[in-house]
């Protein structure tokens, strides 16, 4: 975990720094449901507890790992502080995420999206709407949905978790992701501005979205406004400043 957002121990900035983790490491896995060490490294410890209560850490290299002690006591917590049901399922589905973003083959990561959705489903069914991390769930549920060509789905699904959690970002930020991806930017700016008439303060991804957005809209003043807010935050890739700092060239 890269940095922590207030009360989201796990937030989709830390997945997107995943998914490039994840592009530029190997995809061999110990087994279904397995994590690598780059992807358990990754993890939060709420994944890390969850994976090793659960029986798929059955002969896991990662089988001590983490005290017995910090286990039950994360895992004493967790509705509380994140409250997704099934956390091992849901956590491996992020991974499953991650590595088909980082995959060139079209095929290959369709499977792997497949294999998410029913890691999500599992985790969806057993969630409360009012869960702190519902709307994180909802955000990575509709990626899966979309990377596979469901995009009235995911939007469904991006859409729930912001009409019951209207002040978390997560959703949101996938929803202007993907619009982006489509060189949508005046549509990504419509859902992160119901973002920023909602939100309870700045993070690090939600400024570095609208500087990006801003950026491609060719509002170069707007996005070096946030630019520099999501940098002062934290945000560790240096792609948009970079861009920004070369246009006064």
């Amino acid at each position: 975990m890269f940095y922590k957002s207030r009360n989201r121990a796990f937030n989709l900035a830390s997945g997107f720094i995943l998914f490039v983790l994840l592009a530029i490491t190997s995809f061999r896995v110990l087994a279904a449901g397995s994590p690598t060490e780059v992807e358990w490294l990754s993890w939060p410890d709420y994944c890390k507890a969850g994976y090793l209560a659960s029986d798929w850490s059955a002969g896991s290299p990662f089988k001590g790992r983490m005290p017995e002690s910090q286990i039950r006591q994360i895992r004493a917590s967790h509705d509380a502080t994140v409250g997704i049901g099934g956390p091992h399922h849901f956590c491996m589905a992020m991974l499953y995420v991650g590595r088909a973003k980082g995959m060139n083959r079209k095929g290959k990561s369709a499977e792997i999206l497949r294999n998410a959705l029913g890691d999500f489903e599992y985790s969806y069914s057993r969630t409360r709407t009012n869960a702190p991390m519902y709307s994180l769930l909802t955000a990575y549920y509709g990626m899966a949905l979309d990377g596979l060509g469901r995009r009235d789905e995911a939007l469904q699904m991006w859409n729930r978790g912001i009409n019951s959690q209207p002040k978390a970002r997560e959703s949101y930020l996938a929803m202007a992701e993907a619009l982006l991806s489509e060189k949508r930017p005046k549509d990504a700016l419509d859902v992160l501005l119901r973002y920023e008439a909602q939100k309870e303060y700045d993070t690090p991804d939600g400024e570095y979205f609208l500087g990006h957005t801003y950026f491609e809209l060719k509002q170069y003043d707007k996005a070096r406004e946030h630019a520099d807010k999501a940098y002062r935050l934290g945000y560790p890739f240096p792609g948009l400043r970079n861009k920004l700092e070369r246009l006064k060239q």
